[in-house]
């Protein structure tokens, strides 16, 4: 597995809302409106990270989670990251973004 290229890294980003690039680490932050919430999202996320053998970092905060990617054997983001981030950003959208 490859690390990304900086072109490929920022054309990802454009489909996903929210989320950045920092010092070869992907970045999103959520506040929810429960800690319920939070671990319940953290569980479907961890669950994913187990099947594609992927572990990012995960920071609870009461309401607030906070995730970072990073492919710490290649240094910096691959697919892998690419991956788990369409798989947290499709999951957010599904549980906590009202459809009118």
């Amino acid at each position: 597995m490859e690390k990304l290229s900086p072109k490929e890294i920022e054309s990802h980003l454009s489909l996903l809302k929210g989320w950045e690039e920092i010092n070869n680490t992907l970045l999103i932050k959520y506040k929810l409106s429960s800690f319920m919430e939070v671990m319940s999202f953290a569980n479907l996320v961890s669950d994913r990270s187990e099947n594609i053998d992927h572990h990012p970092k995960i920071i609870i905060d009461y309401d607030t989670i906070v995730f970072e990617l990073s492919t710490h054997s290649e240094g910096g983001i691959t697919s892998l990251d690419i991956q788990l981030a369409n798989f947290i950003h499709e999951t957010y959208n599904e549980l906590f973004i009202t459809k009118l």
